[in-house]
């Protein structure tokens, strides 16, 4: 009885954080210049942890994450973090045939002519991140409240959300992808934590009823009984294709001391999602704690 009024206890004052936080990143979203980039990544990261992170000497994958994502060098991945753009660094390293189809690319929402489209596609801003309306049929599409949403996200800089620098420099477009429609009717997402080149840990992501699950691997393909930003769901194993799943991720990954390469898995075919610097904004606990500390081991900190 007293564990569970401990986790309920847990559960609250997680929520309490996450709430301040997101009331603090709307005030500076509106008022930037009120705080430089370190001290809001200080202030974001004492909020949820409790802790104010040393960010000149990290010693967990989180504040690493908060350490690298103000740095200017990262200005220069712009190229990398453009939904579109990013493409031509997938095609060179590992095969066009890992990338889904684009429809078209497009300045404004009005540039998009809906007559010409398919009946099913998926509508993405090339800027930030979540910013999608997925449509399964356009005959049902309310166009003018997706033009609101894409008109509201376009007018936007996602640098000053959690001031990752890699976003700041990024043009914002819409890009118009083939809508991905498993059998099954369950699109399922692989996140690979790559250090220095190697996958560290696997994050599989399932709708189930239209809620998010995931569970975390190690890269033997073995459950891990860590909780990172959401519960686990039962029956989960390694997929056939897991070891194309590594290679492919490890590829991409070459270059770059951290990064999470995200992949589709489509009834076995491999499309590639997105690459991601700084999980989370470096803002999301691990559950037990130990385990953020374990992997900012794999950066050697």
């Amino acid at each position: 009885m007293n564990k569970c009024r401990r986790l309920r206890r847990e559960d609250w004052i997680r929520k309490i954080r996450i709430f301040v936080r997101v009331i603090i990143t709307k005030i500076f979203i509106r008022f930037p210049r009120l705080i430089s980039d370190e001290r809001h990544a200080k202030l974001l990261f004492w909020i949820i942890f409790g802790y104010v992170p040393d960010l000149k000497c990290p010693k967990t994958m989180n504040e690493y994450i908060c350490a690298t994502k103000i740095k200017d060098e990262k200005l220069d991945f712009w190229r990398y973090t453009d939904k579109y753009e990013v493409r031509k660094y997938v095609a060179d390293t590992v095969g066009e045939q890992y990338l889904n189809r684009v429809i078209g690319v497009y300045d404004s929402f009005d540039a998009i002519d809906f007559d010409v489209l398919p009946t099913s596609f998926a509508l993405k801003a090339t800027h930030g991140s979540s910013y999608n309306v997925i449509v399964p049929d356009k005959h049902r599409l309310d166009v003018a409240a997706a033009g609101r949403k894409f008109n509201k996200w376009l007018n936007e800089n996602f640098y000053y959300k959690d001031r990752e620098k890699n976003y700041k420099l990024i043009k914002p477009r819409i890009m118009c992808d083939a809508f991905l429609a498993p059998k099954d009717g369950q699109l399922e997402e692989y996140k690979l934590f790559c250090f220095r080149g190697k996958v560290g840990f696997i994050q599989h992501n399932k709708q189930i009823d239209g809620a998010r699950y995931d569970n975390i691997f190690d890269p033997q393909w073995e459950l891990l009984p860590v909780k990172y930003g959401y519960d686990g769901f039962p029956n989960d194993r390694a997929p056939d294709n897991g070891d194309e799943l590594i290679a492919i991720a490890e590829q991409l990954a070459k270059p770059f001391p951290f990064v999470r390469v995200d992949l589709y898995n489509v009834d076995g075919r491999i499309i590639f999602s997105e690459l991601t610097f700084h999980s989370g904004g470096g803002l999301i606990p691990f559950r037990p704690k130990e385990y953020d500390r374990e992997f900012g081991r794999l950066l050697g900190l």
